[in-house]
This record gives C-alpha cells, structure tokens and sequence, in this order.
C-alpha cells in the first residue's frame, strides 16, 4: 500500500531555501506586509505568540512529520538523507528557541536599534496610546504637554492653528492631471510632449500606466487622427489636446480611481474631525517622505524633530498644506517642493526630483490605505515601515505569511547559539541574497508517498504516527495480528489501563499470548525496553496495573510472571535510556524524595540569603526528577479527587488515570509527559506541585522563591515518601496473587 509522507510544504515560520536544504525560521516582528497593520497593544502580538509556544509548536510538529518521514524511507535514499538533514536543523532551533523564551524581548530591541530596511515612525494623534512605544524611531512628533495640559510640539501646534479653517476643495481625477500636465510642459509643447508627459504624470499621480499614443481601441493616437476627430485646427491649445486624448485614451479609467487621500474629507465633516484627518495625513506623509530620505540615503535627519525645533518652519509648513488644499493643487508635491525650498534644514543632499515624488506619494497613499481600510487599526500612533527595496547588508527584515519577520539567526544571543555556534553563523550567511517577499510553501519539500506493506509499516512507526496514517492504512495495521501484541506493552508502559484491558478482552482467545508476549516499546520517559507488559509493571511499581493483568491471567501464566519476576529481584531488568544502558529491580523515588528533601532542607537559609539562584537550581531538580517517574506517579499527582494533604493512603482500589492539568503558561491544559525538547518545559521551566492544592499547580523557576511553595513541598515530600513505602510492600501482595493456590485439606490422606 502507498503511505503519503507528511513534511509540510507550508509550515508556520519556517522557509526552507531550496539550493541549499537550509532551514530558516522567520520570527514575525509584527503583522503586515510593507507597513504594520498592528499597533500599539497590539504591536507584540505576532511576536509574543511566536515565543510563547507557537514556534515550539510548529517546530516540534514538523520535527515529528520529519521523523515518520525519515522512518519510512529506506536509509541512504537521497530524499531520506536531506530529511534528516533538516530534522538535524529543527532540533537545533528547538533548542535555541527554548533558550530565548526569557529573552527575546531584549534582543528585539537591540536589533531594531540597529541599520535596516524597517523603520518605526510615531505620530501624535489628538487622543494618544499610552501604549505606544517606538524603537530608534526615523520620524516623530513631540507627544508631551507643559503642564498646563497644552502640547509641546509646534508642528501639532501649527496644524490645529491653521486646519480649522482650512477649506478642502473638490477635487476630480481629470482636473488633477490636467493641471499638473499644464504646470510641467511649456506653452509652446508639442503634441508629443504632451503625450508623454500625460504618461508620467497618470504614473506620477495614480499608479496608472495609460499609453496615450493608442486609442482604446487599438488604433494610433497620433496628432492628425486627433485633430481629424476632433475637428481642431491651429488654434487648438494644449488644454484641448489634453481633453482630447484622455477621452481618446483613456476615457473610462476616471471612474474607478480612488480619491487622493488630502482630498477624501467629506464636505460634511465636523471641524474638529476635520483638523484630525488633516494633521495625521500631514504627519504620516512627512513620515512616509522621512523613510524614503534616510533608506535612499539622502538625509538622516528626523523631519519630525527638525520641525518641531522650528515653529516658523512648522506654520509655513500647515500654511502651505492649507493653502494647497483650498485651490485643489498637488498636495503632496507642494511639500516635496516646501522641502527642496528648505535642503539645508532637512540635510538633503539634493532636491527631491518627479521619481522622488512619484515613489512617495505611491507609498504614502498605498500605505494610509492598508491602516485606514477597517475599524481593526483604530491607533495612528506608531507604526513601522518596511523597505521592500532595500538590499544588501541592510535588508534584514521580509514578509512573509502576512507579517514583517526577520530570521532568527540574526537575533539569536550568545547563549541560545552557545550548542551551535557555527551553524547559526552559516544560517546567516546563506539568508544574505533572499527574496523580499519570502514564498509561503517550500515547494521543494513536496515528498510524495512510499511503497510499504503492513508488517514493515508496523515495525517503522509508533502509535502517535499510527494515527496520522490514511483510515485504509490504519485499519489495516489494526487488523494485524502484530497490531495488538505492540499495542498492548505500549498501554501498559503509559499508564493506559483501561485500553489495555479492552485489549485482555477483545479476544479471549489471545489474552495469555498478550500477557506472556515480550516485545520493545519505550515509555513516556524515554526508557526502552523488551519484557513483557507485567515485567515492566511490577518493575514500575505500578500495583493498580498489577492487580488488572493479575486479574486476567490463567495458571500457566502467573507461574512464567512469578519465574520472570524472580530474575528481576536477582539481577534487574534492563532497559535503554538516553543512549544508556541501565538494569534495576524496580524504579526508585529516591531522586525526587532527595530533591524534594534538598528544597525543604535548604530554603530557609537560601531565603535569608536572598539566594534565589539556589533556590532556583533546587526546585528545577524537582521538576527534573517528575520527568522521569513511572506514569502511575504521575497519576497520583493528577488524580481529580483527592490532593496530597493530608497525607493519602494510596491504598485507593482505583487509580484515575489522569495526566493533564492546567497550564498557566500556554493558557490550556497541558501534559505530565510532553513532546517537548530535553532542555524545556518540567525541570528547565517549571516544577509540578499537588500539596494540597484542588489541582496540580505549576510553579515557574523564578516562582519557586515564594514561601508559600515551600510549605507545600514539604507536603509534597510525606505524600511521596508515603507512596513509595505503600507500593514497595504492594510488591509482596503481587508475589502472592501469582503464587499457586495451596491445596485443599481435604485431599490430604
């Protein structure tokens, strides 16, 4: 049967550059594409979600796609080698990511401080953002007041001065670039001057290219078919042929263009609304018109500030606005002209040319569309900007997937990189020629399936992989008669008793072959092993599992158990972890009672020493020990019904085999036993509390100085101290249930 393999060809942060097999993870610094759609409050929200658990989730997905990919796949086989090439790539940002969670504010921060193709722009609206916050900001307006309440900046000052009584004229398309034709060529152009220059400036003022020497049917434009149409003769002016070739050219484009923003003030709107409008699409084109300046490298001034040192500049600047707007002229290119008048103020190296203009005022009015469009972006406080023409050395920030990213390579400090150093240099380096606009699918990761039958399939994959299978494939697997033998060592070791038992049942005819069957199968913890399922129960000390698998085993059974279990008391049983091969009788408590006992003993003393550093280590190699108990350990912290004061029993007939609790962190339920990578999570993050809690609690490291935490480990301490000396005498009990009963008196002779 063909089984579909799994890698993602569109995964959340991730690029895969196709020449090279080079993962990149791309952190979105904040959503949008050439201009941030999110702001103030929300200016974090790509990025706190990114390190507060979706990169690790993403990667940690992938990561488990690669490995049934890589399991299927015959070792060698080139598709199977750039495989495990990039799962060896995902290991690694899992690693460095965990280590970054504390500090990537931090590094965020010093890396926007430094020269690149985004740049962050704060406006002074008339209602601010106390949330507003700006990194090395480009261009910004003075948001403080005196303390009379009245604002510090001139410019704001200039612009509610002179915006009240500004009137916004009417404005038409057509009008606009007849004007503006009729101002950029001589009284004496020719005919195909005009053409030309009706060109550039439909460019310079739309976006629109319209080619004025063909009519809109298809046929040449040229003087004498105008003239012939139109019935002119020498007395025709400029503004004839003007009107002329936009009916012949251009004659239903007008209809559809959208209303220059200075101009799209309704008639009808309130002054005070009005004066608004007017000095934010002031402030954000003088922004817009700052980001050009500095990413072309023509000044590296702040015109904000520069205007704001200057209340004369900053009242000719709102008059020059006004006074545009009144007689319907070219706003934007009124203050293009403003600043050319003004070169040595604004450190221009040269004055701004028709290009100049046309590129900004695209961008401006592209942009100011993107943060107006919905009642999403109710803040024109701050915003960033991206470049996306920017190359080289400075082009470190992309789009891609809706948000303005850069790779995580270049922010990654010293100590997430400290396990591969060389490898987060070589991301960096082979990230140096990349697209702007990063492809959101890695078309070259699409796999295709593999040819398998069923017994191969089984001995390749584990029962999370199992589930990811076709439903044809999956029934298959479970009809095979390998299925239930693996599947049932699997439940046993994870604590799963009533799928097990189901298993006992489900046919009777195969119970004693499940239970005397060994086989290899790996628990939650990562410990290997090849026994049967009651071997590693009674190794465990997991008595509940015991007493089910006792339930249902015939004589002939208990006698193999008994034999088995006789060796493991003589010479342990062994199994694999972590590289490492180990043999014991039974699991030990001793590590978390010793960590537990380390933590009570020595808080007190750390606590007056304000020690938190200690007090930090000891908690984590509590969390460190829980990540390695048996399941049914795990149980008894999870259990719904009962806490761990006072001291429990833990002669409970029943045991609820329940492994999830509530966490914090994540905002979700969570598990004991989690796909996680070793250095994150239970023992590097945060430790498992029960005392006598109604749940069992998390504690976060930097928590684990309350004192409140060390009263309760100390409850913690007697509940597993108890436990321990319940389930080791439960041994004894097991060793009688698989005893042969003793004969009956009255066969005696």
């Amino acid at each position: 049967m063909r089984i579909p393999l799994t890698e993602p060809v569109s995964p959340r942060y991730i690029h895969i550059n196709p020449a090279t097999n080079k993962v990149h993870l791309l952190v979105p610094v904040i959503g949008g594409q050439e201009i941030s759609t999110d702001n103030t409050c929300k200016a974090t929200v790509a990025l706190r979600e990114f390190f507060d658990g979706g990169a690790l989730r993403e990667l940690n997905a992938y990561k488990e796609a690669l490995a049934f990919d890589i399991g299927l796949l015959e070792e060698g086989r080139e598709q199977r080698v750039e495989k495990e090439a990039r799962l060896a790539q995902i290991e690694a940002y899992i690693e460095a990511v965990s280590a970054m969670r504390m500090s990537y504010s931090d590094a965020i921060t010093a890396f926007l401080e430094r020269s690149s193709n985004l740049y962050s722009i704060q406006l002074r609206p008339r209602a601010q953002d106390s949330q507003s916050r700006v990194v090395n900001p480009v261009f910004n307006v003075n948001r403080a007041n005196n303390m009379e309440g009245a604002p510090l900046s001139p410019l704001y000052n200039a612009m509610y001065s002179t915006f009240p009584t500004t009137v916004v004229a009417a404005t038409d398309p057509r009008i606009r670039l007849t004007t503006a034709v009729l101002s950029a060529i001589p009284a004496s152009a020719s005919f195909v001057d005009i053409q030309r220059v009706l060109g550039e400036q439909s460019l310079a003022l739309f976006g629109l290219t319209i080619d004025f020497t063909q009519r809109t049917d298809g046929t040449p434009a040229t003087k004498e078919v105008i003239d012939t149409l139109m019935g002119f003769g020498e007395d025709a002016t400029r503004d004839d042929y003007i009107d002329a070739l936009l009916g012949a050219c251009a004659l239903n484009v007008w209809e559809t263009l959208p209303t220059p923003p200075f101009y799209s003030i309704p008639a009808a709107t309130p002054e005070n609304k009005k004066t608004e409008r007017l000095s934010i699409l002031t402030q954000f084109f003088l922004a817009n018109l700052n980001v050009y300046c500095k990413a072309k490298g023509l000044s590296t001034k702040n015109f904000g500030v520069t205007l704001d040192a200057s209340p004369e500049l900053s009242n000719d600047l709102a008059s020059l606005v006004s006074t545009a707007l009144a007689s319907g002229e070219d706003v934007e290119k009124a203050m293009c002209a403003f600043f050319n008048e003004n070169t040595h103020t604004f450190g221009l190296s040269r004055v701004l040319n028709a290009d100049d203009l046309t590129a900004i005022r695209q961008t401006f009015e592209r942009t100011y569309r993107t943060v107006t469009a919905t009642n999403e972006n109710p803040h024109m406080d701050d915003f960033m900007i991206l470049d996306k023409g920017a190359t080289g050395e400075t082009a470190k920030f992309v789009t891609h997937q809706g948000s303005i990213c850069v790779n995580f390579a270049e922010i990654i400090d010293s100590t997430a990189a400290s396990s591969n150093p060389g490898y987060f240099v070589n991301i960096r380096a082979d990230f140096a020629v990349h697209p702007i606009e990063v492809p959101h699918r890695n078309e070259s990761v699409a796999s295709g399936d593999v040819e398998m039958d069923v017994e191969s399939l089984l001995t390749r994959i584990n029962d999370e992989q199992l589930e990811h299978l076709p439903t044809a494939a999956k029934e298959a697997c479970r009809a095979h008669p390998s299925f239930q033998a693996r599947h049932f060592l699997h439940d046993v070791a994870k604590g799963k008793q009533i799928e097990a038992e189901a298993l006992l049942t489900a046919a009777l005819a195969n119970t004693q072959t499940l239970l005397r069957t060994p086989g290899i199968f790996t628990d939650y913890s990562g410990r290997t092993f090849n026994c049967t399922a009651y071997e590693y129960a009674y190794w465990a000390k997991d008595t509940h599992m015991c007493r089910m698998l006792e339930n249902h085993m015939d004589e002939e059974t208990k006698a193999q158990m008994l034999a088995r279990i006789d060796i493991i008391e003589a010479s342990g049983l062994s199994y694999q972890q972590n590289g490492t091969e180990h043999r014991s009788a039974h699991f030990d408590l001793t590590a978390l009672k010793t960590a537990l006992q380390d933590y009570v003993n020595g808080y007190d003393g750390w606590s007056s020493a304000r020690d938190l550093a200690a007090i930090k280590v000891a908690w984590m190699s509590v969390g460190k020990a829980q990540r390695d108990v048996p399941t049914h350990v795990a149980h008894e912290y999870c259990r719904p019904d009962r806490s761990f004061h006072p001291c429990p029993p833990f002669n409970e007939p029943t045991l609820p085999r329940v492994l999830t609790f509530y966490n914090y962190i994540i905002h979700c339920d969570d598990s004991w036993f989690h796909l996680a990578p070793s250095n994150s999570r239970l023992g590097f993050d945060f430790g498992l509390m029960r005392a006598r809690e109604e749940v069992v609690l998390i504690v976060k490291a930097e928590a684990a100085s309350w004192c409140t935490v060390a009263r309760a480990v100390a409850d913690d301490l007697a509940a597993i101290t108890r436990l321990d000396e319940v389930r080791t005498a439960d041994l004894t009990q097991s060793r009688e249930h698989l005893n042969p009963p003793a004969l009956s008196h009255s066969f005696l002779i």
